[in-house]
């Protein structure tokens, strides 16, 4: 090449430009991050909402449809009468009818709390019913106050012990009488340390159960009491 002769397109005292590289990708990594934090937080979002409708709407409609409660009002009046607690009125009643008014069972007991009619009789006049009938007994208010009222009774009968006055009431005062009597079956004649028969010797667990269950489900429902009753080792 001649000296002193330039390159096409170049100018005096510059020098030539070096080629360019490509530009690189902008990176997209905050991008990606952000839209992971949006997943996130929506799916964070999503478990808070279905943890609210299970809480506040499947929780209490599937509570209601294992643990049915009707007769609000008698049940806490009749409980109220005879000073129990109506979360074990509640218990007990669902052991017996599940809240059935017009239940009868195969002997023949009736209705929300299960008395036999001839027990009824005995019961109208502890509660100066007049003119007993055994279809009273179908009637919600009338058969809670007798329930309560025997409840009552058999409680006091067995110095508040639990087991013995719901035995019973299942099993009749006198049958559980005669079990304290026997030294194999009781060894201080007060309590119970054996229960002969399957069904009887659960029933006073399964209602105290029940007890527990309706007062954590209806206990501001009920006005039942703060603590749990005492379940006399049951």
């Amino acid at each position: 090449m001649t000296a002193g002769r330039q390159r096409p397109g170049a100018q005096a005292g510059r020098r030539p430009e070096p080629p360019r590289r490509p530009a690189r990708p902008v990176r997209r990594r905050g991008r990606r991050r952000a839209a992971a934090w949006w997943l996130a937080g929506g799916a964070a979002l999503l478990l808070v909402a279905v943890a609210l409708v299970w809480a506040f709407v499947y929780a209490p409609f599937r509570q209601e449809q294992i643990y049915p409660l009707d007769y609000v009002e008698e049940l806490r009046a009749a409980a109220e009468e005879f000073s129990l607690d109506p979360c074990l009125v509640a218990g007990l009643v669902y052991c017996e009818s599940s809240f059935q008014a017009d239940a009868v069972s195969d002997v023949g007991a009736v209705g929300l709390t299960q008395i036999m009619p001839e027990t009824g009789r005995w019961l109208a006049g502890k509660l100066g019913i007049e003119d007993y009938t055994p279809e009273m007994l179908l009637d919600p208010s009338t058969n809670l106050r007798m329930g309560c009222w025997y409840l009552r009774f058999l409680l006091d009968r067995y110095d508040g012990q639990h087991q013995e006055a719901l035995t019973a009431y299942i099993a009749g005062q006198g049958q559980v009488d005669e079990w304290l009597k026997d030294e194999t079956l009781s060894a201080d004649g007060k309590t119970l340390d054996q229960i002969p028969g399957q069904d009887v010797k659960e029933y006073a667990a399964k209602v105290m159960r029940m007890y527990e269950e309706y007062r954590q489900a209806y206990g501001d429902v009920l006005g039942c009491g703060d603590a749990a009753l005492e379940s006399d080792g049951l």
